[in-house]
């Protein structure tokens, strides 16, 4: 068993040192899964047909077609166990923990008929991964062989207050915009072996976290060319969090910790169509801008260290559609393409991300103003066998539930 850790020490392990994001639920660099059980029911494909105040996450235009008030309460159940393989025959396990994403959302009529404002808080990127110390310690010493550095967990955690107001500029056209006010913080912890004159295999705890803010906006508009067509874009802007903090060698202060992640620009097409009374189908393809991530700079004490991702930009693809059975009851089901924006060489099991087939079924039940909807996402990821970092299996569950009040 020891011989086996070693190999992970020597031949993997060292590529944690080139990656900080982190891991999420999706095959989409570290984006969080949809904010509401709507949204998952159809796998992220409801930019044109969303008709509650979480609009302002999907797309702020469809706010303005809204005549009533809307609260939507939404959490979302998220888990993702990921194992490692850096030779054959080797594996460890990610702990695959249970994470709890929550979202609300809130929008008013306002002024003249179509205005209507709203907000938003919700956490569209984030989460974390957690590997046991154990099964990482071996690959911890001073080169050549080992990594003198070797992090084995990461959090983040990402919350987005979105004020928004939509308001219509023709019959059949409508505009929503919307600002990005972002607070973010930032956990790693890694495992390092001690220089002389310490005892050799001498490894101590390092860990850093820091926070900050950032500002975007976001703007979508929706275009009813029919009755029964909806056709809508969307925009969400670039957003830089500069993390500032403290950080801890041996559980002692050991200077400052500095780092900046870019979250991408986003824009997104859909095309929505009423076949009947009681169904609906659309489609949705949108671009991320993941190149913004190219390198980083990472400050840890007195060490300044230049990171490399290469990153590339994607295309999601999506279609969903929507049955109301009886005037209570609703079906949903989507489909989704969502490739990882992280190559071969870059790929580390702290970011072990992996081109992604999403498959979705959600049911709604609405009782008077009320509504209650749930929804599951069952995962086909497409495994990875990265030079030279080795193999990654994922394997993911996604749970929605939402309530939402029409008054």
């Amino acid at each position: 068993m020891s011989e086996q850790r070693n190999i992970i020490g020597a031949k993997a392990l060292i590529f944690l040192t080139v990656g900080l994001m982190v891991h999420g639920v999706r095959a989409d660099g570290y984006r969080n899964p949809p904010p509401t059980a709507e949204g998952i029911a159809k796998s992220g494909v409801n930019m044109v047909f969303v008709d509650d105040a979480s609009a302002i996450s999907y797309n702020p235009a469809n706010l303005a077609m809204q005549t009533n008030g809307s609260l939507v309460i939404a959490a979302t159940f998220a888990r993702t166990e990921t194992t490692y393989s850096p030779v054959p025959g080797v594996s460890v396990e990610s702990d695959g923990d249970w994470n709890i994403l929550p979202n609300i959302y809130y929008s008013q009529p306002i002024g003249k008929k179509g205005w209507v404002a709203g907000i938003g808080i919700n956490t569209p990127h984030g989460q974390g991964v957690s590997w046991k110390v154990s099964d990482f310690a071996p690959g911890v010493g001073p080169p050549p062989g080992l990594s003198p550095v070797v992090p084995y967990e990461a959090s983040l955690l990402f919350l987005n207050i979105n004020p928004t107001i939509a308001f219509p500029i023709h019959e059949s056209v409508f505009v929503g915009v919307g600002v990005d006010i972002v607070y973010s913080q930032l956990e790693l912890k890694a495992l390092n072996a001690v220089p002389p004159p310490a005892l050799p295999g001498t490894i101590e705890q390092s860990e850093a976290e820091g926070d900050g803010w950032g500002v975007g906006g976001n703007i979508g508009v929706t275009w009813l060319p029919t009755d029964r067509q909806r056709v809508a874009v969307t925009y969400r802007s670039r957003v830089d969090i500069d993390y500032k903090g403290d950080f801890e060698f041996g559980g002692v202060a050991a200077g400052d910790f500095e780092t900046t992640i870019k979250y991408p620009n986003t824009i997104g097409l859909g095309y929505g169509i009423q076949l009947t009374d009681v169904i609906q189908l659309e489609a949705q393809v949108e671009w991320l801008q993941w190149s913004v991530n190219d390198t980083q700079t990472l400050v840890t004490g007195p060490v300044s260290s230049p990171i490399v991702n290469n990153w590339d930009d994607t295309f999601t693809f999506g279609l969903a559609g929507s049955w109301s059975v009886t005037d209570v009851f609703v079906v949903r089901a989507g489909y989704a393409f969502i490739p990882s924006p992280i190559p071969d060489a870059t790929i580390t099991p702290l970011l072990a991300d992996e081109d992604r087939h999403a498959l979705s079924l959600g049911l709604g039940y609405g009782f008077g103003s009320h509504g209650i909807d749930v929804a599951y996402t069952f995962s086909i990821y497409d495994d990875r066998d990265s030079t030279p970092s080795g193999a990654y299996e994922v394997d993911s569950n996604l749970v929605g539930v939402t309530y939402s009040l029409s008054f």
